[in-house]
């Protein structure tokens, strides 16, 4: 017995001791990851967007639980998790370790550590607000339980955002009780901090207005809004109906109320889009704009009678913009011929992705030059058999004003750690599509537009104001898409701002009678706002 001992003995203190000794130290230590502050969002006036609020991660021990019925009772309430579910997870002696819940609201942490059950563990930490709700939620997009970024700026900048996870292992009594220092501690590193072009200001006008349109015009498929500052590429607000609430993301009846259409969507722009044609067609010398068209109401290409919606006669073609003559476009663009007419469309951004901070953004569908019919070039003359996304739409909008120049849309001003930018998104030419002189042109032809043609009900007294509606049947009889493109002032543009309205169902369905309106409010809002703050 005695040499039996010995042998014993020897086995535990020498051959095995190294897994003895790791098995004492998992049952006396706790490993603990320490989650990092995730960084703050903030508007380009210092407004904060999203922040963390005080919370807490709640984990067992389940071996140092002794009595796992009444432990599951007293806390499965303020989990989020069913009795039952929580027992099991309590009784289950094999299991050293066990996250209970993440980010549980500071309330429930409080009255948890009151209940002071050994084998209970409560980490300090935080979980993700958004102070302002419903507001530029699918550009903000939201976190998981985790933390880590799931939608909108959250998920395209989470490495910027989520920090780096520290680490803390601590020493535990018989009951699982942390004892001491612990005996290694690494801090976690915080994120960085974001600032963003969106001023909270025109991002409230913008949203007051598409809710105004909603409750008016009753669209089907929603509103989708932005304002842009046309020479920087800056998006000033972006907004969308319906939304939810990102501070709980999951009460909504459909996911897809999370994407964000102004990036994602694809329609096709109608009328809106002349102004790229004609861009291209002054640019190009085949029109000059007071050159004389007849509109019958109709044109015929390759025998094939194709009408448009206005009856209009002797006009010049600075008048069959403002009045929107679909015969005059499809005779211009034959004149520029489908080369240099698809030249421009590239040219003006589209066809492929803005390269804007968001997730998710669609290319658009353009036809291979291949595929193009004469009767498709005359169609996609006034925006029709073209798909784009709103945020090309605006982004080549801005060029035909600004300018000439087509910008690189950014919502995001500069990242910083701490007080120090590490990074800064500064206005980014991509090309001159057109002269100045062309742009000047457009500029005073599409202020008529809205003094004399489709677009008076955007006029703001007091303002210059230029702009273009759109109306495009969307693939099924009586169901529209009703758009503006406008800005202001005509002279000197400081916004742009685009409205969609897909499907009204009462009160109009034309983009002079249903999206001019609601960016007219926008207008005169952020006008005025620019006028008392801004100088």
């Amino acid at each position: 017995m005695f040499f039996a001992l010995i042998v014993r003995l020897i086995w535990i203190q020498g051959i095995n001791s190294e897994k003895l000794a790791m098995a004492v130290e998992r049952q006396s230590t706790a490993d603990i990851t320490l989650k990092p502050q995730r960084g703050n969002i903030y508007d380009v006036n210092g407004n904060i967007l999203a922040c963390n609020v005080p919370a807490g991660d709640v984990f067992a021990a389940p071996k140092f639980i002794k009595n796992p019925e009444k432990a599951s009772e007293e806390l499965y309430k303020y989990l989020n998790m069913d009795k039952d579910s929580l027992y099991k997870i309590l009784s289950n002696k094999n299991s050293e370790w066990a996250v209970l819940g993440r980010s549980i609201p500071l309330e429930n942490i409080n009255k948890i550590k009151s209940l002071n059950i050994p084998g209970i563990y409560v980490e300090d930490t935080f979980m993700r607000n958004y102070p302002n709700g419903k507001m530029l939620s699918q550009v903000l997009g939201f976190t998981g339980i985790d933390g880590n970024g799931l939608y909108g700026l959250e998920y395209s900048l989470d490495k910027y955002l989520s920090g780096v996870p520290g680490r803390e292992i601590s020493l535990v009594d018989a009951e699982g009780r942390k004892v001491g220092v612990p005996s290694k501690l690494y801090k976690p590193t915080n994120g960085d901090n974001i600032v963003l072009t969106i001023d909270s200001v025109i991002q409230s006008y913008t949203e007051k207005a598409i809710k105004n349109g909603y409750e008016k015009y009753k669209p089907q498929d929603g509103i989708t809004a932005i304002v842009m500052n046309p020479k920087t590429g800056e998006i000033l607000a972006m907004a969308n109906l319906p939304d939810f609430d990102p501070n709980n993301p999951q009460d909504v009846p459909s996911q897809e109320y999370w994407s964000n259409p102004a990036i994602s969507s694809i329609y096709e722009p109608g009328s809106v889009f002349k102004v790229i044609t004609a861009s291209a067609a002054l640019e190009s010398a085949v029109v000059t704009p007071n050159e004389k068209f007849y509109d019958p109401g109709y044109y015929i290409v390759s025998g094939r009678k194709i009408r448009s919606w206005t009856v209009l006669g002797d006009i010049t073609f600075s008048q069959a913009i403002e009045k929107s003559s679909d015969t005059v476009f499809m005779q211009v663009v034959e004149r520029l011929g489908l080369d240099t007419f698809y030249k421009y469309i590239y040219a003006f951004g589209f066809g492929s992705p803005t390269g804007i901070e968001l997730p998710g953004e669609a290319s658009g569908m353009i036809l291979l030059k291949s595929k193009v019919y004469p009767v498709d070039l005359a169609t996609m003359s006034f925006g029709q058999g073209i798909a784009v996304t709103p945020i090309q739409m605006i982004t080549a909008f801005s060029a035909v004003i600004n300018g000439g120049n087509l910008m690189v849309p950014h919502i995001v001003k500069y990242i910083e750690e701490g007080d120090k930018i590490i990074k800064e998104y500064k206005p980014q030419i991509v090309r001159q599509v057109i002269s100045k002189k062309t742009s000047d042109t457009m500029k005073y032809i599409l202020e008529k537009t809205v003094t004399e043609g489709t677009a008076q009900t955007a006029q703001v007294p007091g303002y210059t104001v230029g702009g273009k509606t759109g109306t495009t049947e969307n693939y099924a009889p009586g169901k529209y898409v009703a758009s503006f493109a406008g800005f202001a002032p005509v002279e000197n543009p400081k916004i742009a701002v685009l409205v969609l309205v897909k499907n009204p169902t009462q009160n109009g369905y034309m983009g002079g009678e249903v999206a001019a309106p609601i960016a007219q409010e926008i207008l005169r809002d952020t006008l005025r706002y620019y006028d008392t703050v801004k100088k």
